[in-house]
């Protein structure tokens, strides 16, 4: 598990170039636990293997790592604790950070705000800053400990996959936000 301050501060870091002046609160929350909740989901983890495995993401692993045999759990495992919705990337604790602290008095998000947000926070995943920070909260956290004897493979691998990851989610296209606002949130 990441610890939840640590990626509380990396995700507002994230943010705090994307906020919104018209999105409300609610409607952020709402957005993020959408979010995550999806991204956690069986079915969204599985999209990011495939998107991940797709990509390249065991090109430079090495052998000892046998990435594309163990990628798949491990990704799993990651993306549990990246997307938890009450303390990963998404989670409005973290999403919306920013805005729960002011009120607007809009009703409905409307689809530039949505996508912004959730695009924009996507956007930041390829900062090599909070990469670098991320990493730091998973080891800190105690994140390898799960993986018992393999606990110093795990810390190889956070530090090859995590960059590699987070890069090709920033670099994918902004479509999947807008599919996700219009969607899910049936913004206007």
């Amino acid at each position: 598990k990441i610890s939840p301050k640590m990626l509380k501060f990396v995700v507002t870091l994230a943010l705090a170039s994307v906020a919104s002046a018209e999105l409300s609160c609610e409607d952020c929350s709402a957005i993020g636990n959408a979010l995550s909740s999806e991204a956690s989901s069986e079915a969204g983890i599985k999209g990011q293997i495939d998107f991940l495995l797709a990509n390249g993401i065991c090109t430079e692993a090495p052998a000892e790592l046998q990435c594309e045999t163990n990628f798949p759990g491990f990704w799993s495992a990651i993306a549990t604790a990246l997307f938890d919705g009450e303390d990963g990337w998404y989670a409005p604790a973290n999403l919306c950070s920013d805005l729960c602290v002011k009120k607007t008095l809009m009703k409905t998000p409307s689809c530039d705000d949505c996508v912004e947000r959730a695009y924009g926070s996507t956007t930041f995943m390829g900062d090599e800053e909070i990469q670098v920070q991320l990493i730091s909260a998973f080891m800190e956290g105690g994140f390898c400990e799960q993986f018992g004897e393999d606990a110093a493979l795990c810390a190889t691998a956070l530090e090859l996959v995590i960059p590699a990851a987070l890069n090709m989610f920033a670099a994918y296209d902004s479509q999947w936000a807008v599919d996700f606002c219009t969607n899910q949130m049936q913004c206007m």
